[in-house]
C-alpha cells in the first residue's frame, strides 16, 4: 500500500485550514489568494461581494514558527491595504502564526495565535 504524503506543520496546511475556514463565507466574499497588493503578497484577501458592502476586508497574513505580530507588521510595512484603498475604515488585518512546538504547559495551551486590527 503506498502511504500518502501529509504535511501538517507547514504555512501550506495553515493557508488550507483558512481556506477551509472561510468556505461557508463563499456567499459573502470574493477570496483571492496571493493578492498582488502594495509591495508584495498578501496571503489571503477577501473582499465583499457587492450586495454584502458592510461586511469587512480581510486581510490575511500566515506565519510560520514566527509571531502575529510580525505578521501584522508585514502587512503594515508592505502596504497590503493601499491596494484596497476603496475600503479604507472597513478593513481588518489578521494575522495568524502557527507554532508547532509550543509547550502544553498551561490551560491555555494552543498551536496557532491570531491578531486582528481594523484599519
Amino acid at each position: 500500500m503506498q502511504s500518502l504524503h501529509k504535511t501538517y506543520n507547514d504555512e501550506a496546511a495553515l493557508s488550507y485550514a483558512i481556506l477551509y475556514a472561510y468556505y461557508a463565507a463563499e456567499k459573502y466574499y470574493t477570496m483571492l489568494p496571493e493578492l498582488d497588493a502594495g509591495k508584495g503578497y498578501a496571503d489571503r484577501v477577501y473582499i465583499p461581494r457587492p450586495q454584502y458592502a458592510d461586511k469587512p476586508v480581510l486581510i490575511i497574513e500566515l506565519k510560520y514558527e514566527k509571531d502575529v505580530d510580525g505578521a501584522i507588521a508585514q502587512i503594515k510595512r508592505q502596504e497590503y491595504p493601499d491596494r484596497l484603498e476603496a475600503y479604507r475604515g472597513n478593513i481588518l488585518l489578521v494575522g495568524i502564526n502557527y507554532n508547532r512546538d509550543a509547550k502544553n504547559t498551561s490551560g491555555e495551551f494552543k498551536h496557532h495565535t491570531c491578531d486582528i486590527e481594523r484599519v
